[in-house]
């Protein structure tokens, strides 16, 4: 999903889920961080997608977390994922201890 994307249509998704296929509003915002960096399995995120273009009001939710991310990532203050934050400080530790005589 796009800025550019058509709005959703008047379909709020029920809130605890209709079929196994669905997810509950309280679901998908869960994974809304998830989603926006591209860090769910593929199945879920589909799953947040089409939750997301059919659900009122979790669109604009998702929308405006989205243009936060924008937002941040335009200026270069984007987060670092937990995973790369992790990675980068075990190097800094093995560099550390590798230089300690």
């Amino acid at each position: 999903m796009t800025n550019d994307e058509q709005p959703p249509g008047d379909a709020v998704s029920p809130e605890g889920g209709g079929t196994s296929d669905e997810l509950s509003c309280e679901e998908a915002a869960r994974n809304v961080f998830e989603y926006l960096d591209g860090e769910l399995p593929p199945d879920r995120s589909e799953k947040v997608h089409r939750h997301v273009e059919m659900c009122r009001r979790c669109y604009p939710y998702f929308n405006f977390e989205r243009a936060f991310l924008d937002y941040v990532h335009d200026r270069g203050m984007r987060p670092a994922r937990s995973a790369e934050l992790e990675e980068r400080l075990n190097r800094l530790l093995k560099d550390l201890e590798e230089r300690e005589p």
